[in-house]
């Protein structure tokens, strides 16, 4: 009888230890990218903080399958071909959340097959347009929480700032919000959505040009939806290493992966 109870204590032991060591299946993601600084600093608090296993590979180096993965990210600059947006699009199309990081929405983006229209996204860049899509460096992005009950934006996440904010989802009135300030950084103006409300968004920005001294406030810097029987994420910060220095910013993507589906 004693004997018994030493091997059973024994082997919960073992039990508990593995439990430890290995992580459980399934708890990794994967981040699709051709620009790294910027993705270190985020797969180092993915690791830290939510205990997944991070994978890192360039679009031309895609595992054979997407399904184990927990989530996805991308964060492409250059050119993103078509092979390897056909294999995230249907990813998120059969279940998988996939997180799609700045300049995944770009001009050059539009070429790439399926892409905008997976996401729901036109841009303009005709000289004449009355919202011209635009990209301006080196500014100052205040990412403005528009959901504050919401478990990816709140969950964790301490807002160090508030702001006046009127919605470009018209007619609104001008509100506090919380806000997240991103400084030396990168703003997109006028992405256009193209899918009526299929979107739940998330963020605002706010922007001053600096020259016209014109204040831009759209509703455009963070937004998820659903993609066949899985998620779309967008989030425009993401220019600079710095943009993932914020802790509370790489909190907001974390949430993303442990948000509880309706």
């Amino acid at each position: 009888m004693e004997g018994d109870l030493v091997v059973r204590n024994v082997v919960l032991l073992l039990l508990f230890q593995l439990c430890v060591v290995v992580p459980a299946m399934g708890e990794k993601v994967l981040i699709v990218a051709d620009e790294w600084p910027q993705m270190e600093v985020l797969a180092k608090y993915l690791r830290a903080e939510g205990g997944y296993d991070v994978e890192k590979v360039e679009q031309d180096k895609l595992p054979e399958s997407l399904s184990g993965y927990d989530g996805v990210f991308q964060f492409v600059h250059g050119t993103f071909n078509d092979a390897p947006a056909q294999a995230l699009i249907e990813y998120a199309k059969n279940g998988g959340r996939l997180i799609v990081l700045h300049h995944g929405i770009s001009s050059k983006k539009a070429e790439t097959k399926g892409w905008f229209a997976l996401l729901g996204i036109a841009l303009d860049r005709s000289t004449d347009a009355e919202h011209r899509y635009a990209w301006i460096d080196d500014v100052t992005n205040t990412f403005v929480n528009l959901n504050p009950a919401h478990y990816i934006t709140s969950h964790n996440v301490t807002y160090r700032k508030t702001i006046e904010y009127q919605s470009s989802d018209q007619p609104s009135k001008r509100v506090t919000l919380p806000a997240i300030e991103f400084l030396d950084t990168e703003v997109f103006l006028n992405h256009q959505f193209t899918d009526g409300r299929e979107k739940t968004v998330l963020f605002g920005f706010q922007y001053q040009d600096p020259k016209t001294g014109k204040v831009y406030m759209q509703d455009r810097a963070g937004w998820f939806k659903p993609a066949g029987r899985g998620h779309v994420f967008y989030f425009q910060p993401g220019h600079a290493v710095s943009d993932f220095e914020h802790r509370d910013y790489c909190q907001i993507l974390l949430n993303c992966l442990t948000w509880q589906t309706p």
